[in-house]
């Protein structure tokens, strides 16, 4: 009997030794080198995928170069043989290495084929899949794209959030709201809570308020405790360890922020010696401790921290990392009295810098469009809603036709106990149909208050080109910054008409052309110093809808743009005639000036305005036609509806 329990005891230790030895083995680096099966692409993909299921941990950063190297030779050998499904086997555990170390452009073209081959990838790889590949495109400065996956993410209801978009664009204001307001916080013990607290934190970091991020902070360092206590999820006491640490370089970093370096130094290496299996957070946490020396005059020990950054950082896409190494490294020169280095490391900093500005203005212009166009979805939600409702009052009507001629056919039945019963149900359908007029004016007030906004939001993007057009010198590009300014003001009237009128479809066409027409002079006459009259022939009686409006408007814009620029060069007294009338069934716009322009030469260049007013015209249904009388006459006949 003795003999048996102590067997039963050695057999539990060997099992828990084995499940100790399997749990942390993703974290041995000669993981892939030495065990030989990993070279089969089968084995590969079966042992991967297990682990995927489980939701475990397959690799480390320590063997992840050796893991990237089979799987490159498994990649390579299924496309000679033109296997698609093994190389959908070796795409997927590559791609995820890959984006693991921040290798966006390693790691991008398997992301990119894996998405075009989407029915040879397993259902349970596909969300992952998404939320990989937008991360690389926000990475490599591809927003548009990584716009597009959002949108798909949003369908596929994997998410419902815009903030990482908002965040990449440098809305932080934009990206916190979008956070706290659809962003949905786990449960208490749930591990994403850390994640939840994390990303919350970082935003409040980037809006400078570092009083907020430390206090986020600190609450998912307490939150670890609770997921090591109560999370059902088999998670190694490492991991957990790691976002112990993490949170702790966290503070530590608010702390510097705000001022305070008193005892940073041990939180820093606290986090340091925690992140060895994370190379990007030992990135960031090196670069503070540099900051930190520097500032207790420690010259040497700073720049070994900034040199081990540096070694770790490598082809890694880690923007913001690379950055502050590069300032940190101007600091550190110049508080060496090495000022020749000190000056080549502040211009590379300014370059750096102006390079990362460039992209996030011009990731705001995209991410201006894909607003317009999620406003538009919303303002057709809203318009569905509202035939809902008429559709709702139809169908209650007929209902009440048909109870009345029962309640007509029982009369003789039930005689007043049935006048009784038409007279409460007359009151019930008052009763409704006050309900339907309140929400129906609710709905109004909401689509006024969307106009309002997406206008307000244009003239934010309006004075942020604004303010890098007094900026930039080259005139080609304050020609390109204007000619945006005037198509976002030309969507932004129709906003604006559809806020202040008591419409919420329609828009005064006269009203809305004679603003926009003005508006260019102004901007055009002063930029060139021409005098330009502009005669007016408009009808005030026609109105149309206002994503017609919005389409017509940018027409008119690109035509009388190009006639300010370039039609009155030599001309002592410029007009330009602008007038809008109905013939027949159709509405005509006719704008015509007395310049020196030739259609044959407009054609001849083709340039972007003149691609997008056959566009658009072709887009609202419009027919468009240049003819040459005094100058360039321009005609666009539509129907009105």
């Amino acid at each position: 009997m003795k003999v048996s329990s102590l067997f039963k005891a050695i057999l539990c230790l060997l099992l828990f030794a084995i499940q100790h030895v399997e749990a942390n083995d993703a974290y041995d680096i000669n993981k892939f080198s030495r065990d030989k099966r990993y070279q089969d692409p089968e084995f590969m993909w079966s042992s991967w995928d297990q682990v995927f299921r489980t939701d475990g941990n397959f690799f480390s950063l320590g063997n992840a170069p050796d893991l990237a190297r089979i799987l490159e030779k498994q990649w390579n050998d299924a496309r000679k043989k033109n296997d698609l499904t093994l190389m959908v086997k070796a795409a997927i555990p590559l791609a995820f290495v890959y984006h693991n170390q921040a290798k966006f452009k390693d790691g991008l073209p398997y992301f990119e084929f894996l998405y075009r081959n989407q029915k040879q990838i397993p259902s349970r790889y596909w969300k992952h899949i998404l939320i990989m590949l937008e991360e690389e495109y926000r990475g490599t400065n591809e927003i548009e794209k990584a716009i597009q996956i959002r949108r798909l993410r949003i369908k596929l209801g994997y998410v419902k959030t815009f903030w990482e978009i908002y965040k990449e664009c440098g809305l932080f204001e934009e990206a916190l709201r979008d956070y706290l307001q659809f962003q949905q916080v786990p449960l208490r013990g749930d591990y994403r809570r850390l994640i939840y607290f994390q990303r919350l934190g970082w935003i409040y970091f980037d809006l400078k308020n570092y009083t907020k991020a430390y206090e986020t902070y600190s609450r998912g360092f307490t939150e670890v405790a609770e997921v090591r206590a109560q999370s059902n999820r088999t998670l190694l006491p490492r991991e957990l360890d790691y976002w112990e640490g993490y949170f702790t370089g966290l503070k530590a970093q608010c702390q510097i922020e705000m001022g305070d370096y008193s005892g940073v130094i041990p939180m820093l290496q606290f986090d340091l010696r925690l992140s060895k299996d994370n190379p990007d957070t030992q990135i960031d946490v090196l670069i503070l401790l540099a900051r930190v020396y520097l500032h207790a005059n420690q010259l040497s020990t700073a720049k070994t921290q900034l040199d081990r950054s540096r070694k770790l950082i490598g082809k890694k896409a880690v923007k913001m990392s690379r950055l502050h190494l590069l300032g940190v490294y101007s600091d550190y020169y110049y508080a060496n009295k090495q000022y020749d280095s000190a000056y080549y490391y502040t211009k590379v900093y300014r370059s750096y810098l102006d390079t990362m500005n460039a992209h996030v203005n011009r990731n705001k212009s995209i991410l201006l469009l894909g607003q317009l166009e999620l406003a538009k979805h919303r303002e057709e939600s809203l318009r569905s809603k509202s035939q809902l409702v008429e559709y709702l009052e139809t169908s209650k009507s007929q209902d009440f036709k048909i109870k009345l001629l029962s309640i007509i056919l029982l009369t003789i039945l039930l005689g007043s106990i049935l006048l009784y019963v038409n007279f409460r149900q007359k009151g019930l359908l008052d009763q409704n149909q006050i309900q339907l007029d309140l929400e129906h004016e609710r709905n109004a007030v909401l689509l006024k208050e969307l106009h309002h906004r997406v206008k307000n939001n244009l003239q934010v993007i309006y004075s942020l080109l604004n303010l890098q057009k007094r900026r930039t010198k080259n005139k080609e590009s304050i020609d390109l910054i204007l000619a945006l300014q005037n198509r976002i003001q030309t969507i932004a009237l129709v906003h604006n008409n559809l806020f202040q009128s008591d419409e919420i479809e329609y828009v005064q066409l006269e009203s809305y052309v004679r603003t926009l027409v003005v508006h260019l002079q102004q901007m055009y006459t002063q930029e060139e110093m021409q005098s330009v009259e502009v005669q007016f022939d408009l009808d005030d009686s026609i109105q149309l809808r206002f994503e017609r409006i919005g389409t017509l408007g940018l027409i008119i814009n690109e035509i009388v743009s190009n006639a300010f620029k370039y039609a009155f060069n030599g001309v002592d007294q410029g007009v330009l005639r602008v007038g809008i009338g109905r013939v027949g069934p159709q509405i005509e716009v006719v704008i015509e000036d007395n310049g020196g322009g030739s259609v044959d030469e407009i054609n001849q260049k083709s340039n972007l305005g003149m691609r997008l007013i056959r566009i658009l015209s072709e887009q609202m249904g419009a027919r468009y036609a240049m003819q040459q009388g005094s100058g360039i006459k321009h005609l666009i006949t539509f129907n009105i509806k």
